[in-house]
């Protein structure tokens, strides 16, 4: 996080059916417009949610509600320690001014031609200024999906696989071109 950015955050515990689920509420802080995965260090620039003593070693959904005006985005990575030299996804809602979405994934921090793929998703107004908006995220199997609403698997509006998907162990979120996003995203504890 760049120095003088603030970041906001409230924890709720909530029981679900199947166990235990904690929300965290996050403001994501105003940043330049920026193409994350051009830059070696992807750390720096998003809200590091593990930061916050919740442990997502091998998460492979999440669902979260964010009101933004465009360019929600949430990075998973393989790391446990934020080692940006790791592979990661980019999961991009209502980019490119509330009109498309996109699935990325960055295979090193190296930077050269080839280093990452982009697959974009016309997706015109998934996000609101005034309002949440809920949304889910899957990398189950490989299977790489983001999906409007709560129940995972329904409502899907983009999707790809990876052939040499990885274990998520890490999340960022962030939003892109001088905007602050307020976030509250589920983590269902793991027994």
């Amino acid at each position: 996080m760049a120095s003088g950015q603030r970041l906001f955050l409230l924890s709720i515990v909530t029981l679900k059916t199947l166990g235990l689920v904690i929300e965290n509420t996050f403001t994501t802080p105003k940043i330049e417009h920026i193409y994350l995965l051009n830059f070696a260090d992807v750390w720096q620039y998003v809200v590091d949610i593990n930061q916050y003593g919740l442990d997502l070693s091998g998460i492979t959904t999440l669902t979260f509600e964010v009101k933004a005006c465009h360019d929600a985005t949430i990075i998973m990575s393989n790391s446990d320690d934020g080692n940006s030299s790791k592979p990661i996804y980019q999961f991009i809602i209502g980019g490119w001014g509330n009109k498309k979405s996109a699935i990325q994934r960055r295979r090193d921090y190296s930077l050269t031609p080839g280093t990452y793929q982009t697959f974009e998703f016309d997706t015109l107004g998934l996000c609101q200024c005034a309002e949440y908006r809920p949304f889910w995220i899957s990398t189950t199997n490989g299977v790489l999906m983001i999906g409007k609403g709560f129940i995972i698997g329904t409502n899907v509006v983009a999707e790809w696989t990876d052939p040499n998907p990885f274990t998520v162990r890490r999340i960022g979120i962030y939003t892109n071109i001088w905007r602050t996003g307020v976030w509250k995203v589920q983590i269902e504890a793991v027994n």
